[in-house]
């Protein structure tokens, strides 16, 4: 077979026909080797980084209005807050003037069974006079006239005939 190779490699006519398709082959595999495959490793990887900065950019904005959303509800939560200080504020305040009106109502109902207490003493004291024969004088009697002093109708009379 090296006989064979040998004679066809010296004829010039084949040994150009076999040079050329060696470096032919030799061509397309270079071309494919550094061309085809880098060309589409090239746009397949500015590709994907141009999908990933999408992505950051979309990450970012999420990630603000992530923060935005935060530092809201913390300004909430601390409205929220005094509002709650204020309410219980306010809960004590009512509490103060419930206890303030309580001890009034208990002031008030000491007065009340104080002048029960005076009411009930007076009418024993009123029926124990009954008792006792004494004279009960009655306030919507005229007093009777004892001839002393000036008689007030004939005054008033004599005045209203001028």
């Amino acid at each position: 077979m090296y006989d064979k190779i040998k004679i066809l490699l010296n004829h010039p006519t084949y040994r150009y026909i076999i040079i050329g398709g060696i470096g032919l082959i030799l061509i397309l595999c270079l071309g494919y080797i550094f061309y085809q495959p880098s060309g589409t490793d090239y746009q397949r990887a500015r590709e994907s980084v141009e999908r990933i900065e999408k992505q950051q950019r979309e990450s970012l904005e999420l990630n603000r209005s992530s923060q935005r959303s935060i530092e809201r509800g913390a300004e909430l939560s601390r409205e929220a807050a005094t509002r709650i200080e204020r309410s219980q504020d306010y809960n004590r305040q009512i509490n103060d003037r419930i206890g303030q009106s309580q001890s009034g109502l208990g002031e008030a109902r000491s007065y009340l069974i104080r002048n029960v207490e005076l009411y009930r003493r007076i009418e024993e004291q009123s029926r124990e006079r009954q008792t006792d024969h004494q004279e009960i004088t009655d306030a919507t009697q005229p007093i009777p006239n004892t001839g002393s002093g000036c008689d007030n109708w004939r005054s008033n009379s004599l005045m209203i005939e001028r």
